[in-house]
C-alpha cells in the first residue's frame, strides 16, 4: 500500500506515540500552544493507520517501539518515493562513551526509518517546539517535491494525450493522403493511357502519310509490271523494279525509326573507329544538306572507337543533319564533331561515369525555345507541318543511344543555334576492327540442304523462292511439330533457318531440340526486332546467327555462306 496524503489539513498535523504515562497529554498541550495541531495514537498499529492518511512528522517515544513494530515499519516502507516522514525518538537518559557520543534507543527502529532525530529525556518545551518546528519545515520541502512530481505528471498526462491527438490527426491525414496519392495515380494512369491514345492519332496522321506514299510506290510499281508483263513489253521494267525496292526500302527504314523508339531494332554493335566513320559520312552529308549551308567535320585529335552498330550511328547522325538543315533556311554552318570523354558521376542526368565517344552535331539555326526542347525527344513530336516530317528523327536517335547503352544530351538556345550530343561507350583501340563499307558481294550455294521453319506462309515460301535462287535446297515445315521430325530422320540438313517467335514454342526452344539431334547444326533465326545487343548475346549460342526482317537477298545470301560455307551437297 502507497501513503497517500489527502488534505492539507493532515500534512503537517504531528502524530504521538506515548502510551505511557501523561507524556501524550503533556506533548499536546504544548503543541496545541505552540500553533501546531498533533493527535495522539494509542499504539504503533494506530500510528500506522494514522500515517497511511498522512503526517507532517511523528513523535515517538522509546517505549512504544516494544510492541507493534511490524505494523509501523509497513506503513513507513509503503510511502512514496518522494516521502520520508521525519521521526522524532524520545529516549531514556543513556550513558555516553568516547566511541558513541550520541544517545541510542534501547529498542531497534525499522529499517524504514532513516529520518530520525533521536532526542534524550528530559527535554524542555523550548528544545522539542524546536525540533518540532525544523521536522515540519523540512516535511515542507517533501511536498514541495510531490508538488513538482505531481505536476510533472499531470503535464506528462497532457503531453501523452496531445500526442495521442495529434497521432490521430495525423493518421487520418495519412489516410487521406494514401486516398489522394491513389486518386491521382489512378489520374495519371488515365492521363498516359490518353496520350498513348494522342500517340496513337498523331501516329495515324503522322506517319500515315509517308507510309501511303511509300505503298503507293510499291503497288504502282508492281502493277506496272505485271501490266508490262501481260502485254509483253519488257522494256523499261528494272526501273519499275527499282523504284518498287526503293520505296519498300524507305518503309523499312521508317519501320527501323519506330523501332529505335521503342529500343526493340537489332543492332549488330561493334567497336567502330569514329573519325574513319565521319570520313565516309562527310559527301554523303555535304549532299544531303542544302547548298547554302557549310558543312565542318571535325574528327577527333586521336582514332576513338565507340561500341555502335555503324548502321544505325550514320542514320543518327543523318537525321540530325536534316534537322540542322531544316533549322537554317537561309544557310548557316554544320559542324559535326567526335572527341573522347570522361563523364564525372552527375554531369548528365541517369548516365553512368566513365569513358565515353561524344559525337556532336551543332548548327547555327534558329534555336529552340526550352519548352519545345523538353518535348523533342517524345515519339511523333515535331515542328514540321503534316507530311513534312514524322516526329521520329530525334526519338530514333534517343532510343538508338540508350539501346547502344549510351546518352543523349541536347543544349539550344533561341536565334543561337542547337547542338545535340550523342554519348556512346568508348572501347580500346585492341579491340577495334574495321567496318566494312562496301556491299558484299552476292555468293552463291552448291545444292546445300536448308530447313525453313516459318509459320508465316508468305514469308516461308518468299525464302524458299530466294534460297533455290541462291543455289540451295529447301525443307520447309510451317511449326516446330513438323519440323522435329525432319530434324530427327537421316536427311542431310546443313543448316537451319527458323523464325523467333512460333506456335508452341519459340524458335531457341526448337534450336535446343535440333542441337539434341545434329550438334552441330547451324542455326540462322530470323526476327522483326531484338529486345536490344545485350539480350540478343544471351539468346544465341555456338554456331548460331541472326537476322533481321526485311532483309536483302545479298545480306542472306552472305550470312548463309558464313554459318555454312561451301561444302558440297
Amino acid at each position: 500500500m502507497v501513503l497517500q496524503l489527502s488534505a492539507p489539513a493532515d500534512d503537517e498535523r504531528v502524530l504521538i506515540c506515548a502510551p505511557f504515562g501523561r507524556d501524550a497529554d503533556a506533548i499536546l498541550e504544548l503543541l496545541a500552544r505552540s500553533g501546531y495541531t498533533a493527535r495522539a495514537c494509542v499504539g504503533l498499529h494506530q500510528l500506522a493507520d494514522e500515517l497511511e492518511i498522512s503526517a507532517g512528522a511523528v513523535l515517538i517515544t522509546e517505549e512504544a517501539l516494544r510492541t507493534g513494530r511490524s505494523r509501523f515499519a509497513e506503513a513507513l516502507e509503503a510511502q512514496a518515493a518522494w516521502s520520508e516522514v521525519p521521526i522524532l525518538l524520545l529516549t531514556a537518559p543513556r550513558m555516553r562513551s568516547t566511541s558513541w557520543p550520541t544517545p541510542q534507543p534501547a529498542v531497534d527502529l525499522p529499517k524504514a526509518a532513516t529520518n530520525v532525530v533521536i532526542l534524550e529525556r528530559p527535554v524542555g518545551s523550548v528544545p522539542l517546539v524546536t525540533a518540532v518546528a525544523s521536522a515540519i519545515r523540512a516535511r515542507k520541502k517533501q511536498y514541495d517535491i510531490r508538488d513538482n512530481l505531481e505536476a510533472k505528471a499531470r503535464a506528462a498526462e497532457e503531453l501523452d494525450l496531445q500526442v495521442k491527438i495529434r497521432t490521430q490527426e495525423l493518421e487520418s491525414a495519412l489516410e487521406r493522403l494514401k486516398q489522394e496519392v491513389a486518386e491521382r495515380q489512378k489520374t495519371e494512369e488515365q492521363l498516359r493511357q490518353a496520350q498513348k491514345m494522342e500517340a496513337v492519332g498523331q501516329l495515324t496522321g503522322g506517319i500515315a502519310h509517308d507510309f501511303n506514299n511509300m505503298l503507293t510506290g510499291v503497288i504502282g510499281s508492281i502493277d506496272i509490271i505485271k501490266r508490262r508483263i501481260d502485254a509483253g513489253r519488257l522494256e523499261d521494267i528494272d526501273r519499275f523494279m527499282e523504284a518498287a525496292s526503293q520505296s519498300a526500302q524507305r518503309a523499312a527504314n521508317l519501320t527501323q525509326r519506330l523501332l529505335a523508339f521503342s529500343r526493340r531494332q537489332t543492332l549488330d554493335s561493334k567497336p567502330l573507329d569514329i573519325n574513319a566513320l565521319l570520313g565516309s559520312l562527310q559527301d554523303l552529308i555535304v549532299r544531303t544538306v542544302s547548298e547554302l549551308v557549310t558543312v565542318k567535320i571535325v574528327p577527333a585529335s586521336k582514332r576513338i572507337f565507340a561500341i555502335a552498330d555503324a548502321n544505325q550511328l550514320e542514320s543518327a547522325i543523318l537525321n540530325l543533319a536534316i534537322n540542322a538543315r531544316d533549322a537554317m533556311p537561309d544557310g548557316g554552318m554544320l559542324t559535326v564533331e567526335a572527341r573522347e570523354v570522361n563523364l564525372e558521376d552527375g554531369e548528365i542526368a541517369t548516365a553512368k561515369p566513365g569513358v565515353y565517344v561524344l559525337v556532336a552535331v551543332s548548327d547555327s539555326g534558329v534555336g529552340m525555345s526550352p519548352d519545345v526542347v523538353a518535348k523533342v525527344f517524345d515519339p511523333f513530336f515535331t515542328t514540321k507541318p503534316i507530311g513534312q516530317g514524322t516526329g521520329l528523327g530525334l526519338s530514333m536517335v534517343y532510343g538508338f543511344a540508350r539501346q547502344s547503352g549510351g546518352y543523349v544530351n541536347i543544349d539550344s538556345t533561341p536565334g543561337a543555334g542547337t547542338t545535340v550530343q550523342i554519348y556512346l561507350p568508348a572501347a580500346k583501340e585492341l579491340e577495334a576492327d574495321e567496318t566494312k563499307l562496301e556491299a558484299e558481294s552476292i555468293v552463291e550455294g552448291n545444292g546445300q540442304a536448308v530447313l525453313v521453319v516459318e509459320d508465316d506462309t508468305s514469308v516461308r515460301q518468299l525464302i524458299r523462292e530466294v534460297l533455290a535462287e541462291l543455289g540451295y535446297l529447301a525443307i520447309e515445315a510451317a511449326d516446330p511439330n513438323l519440323a522435329i521430325p525432319i530434324l530427327a530422320s537421316r536427311k542431310t540438313i546443313d543448316l537451319m533457318v527458323s523464325d523467333v517467335g512460333l506456335p508452341g514454342m519459340s524458335g531457341r526452344q526448337l534450336a535446343e531440340i535440333a542441337r539434341q539431334h545434329r550438334p552441330q547444326l547451324p542455326i540462322l533465326f530470323v526476327t522483326g526486332y531484338a529486345e536490344n545487343a545485350a539480350i540478343r548475346s544471351h539468346f544465341l549460342g555456338t554456331n548460331m546467327s541472326m537476322i533481321a526482317k526485311p532483309f536483302a537477298l545479298n545480306e542472306l545470301a552472305q550470312k548463309i555462306h558464313t554459318m555454312i560455307g561451301e561444302r558440297p551437297a
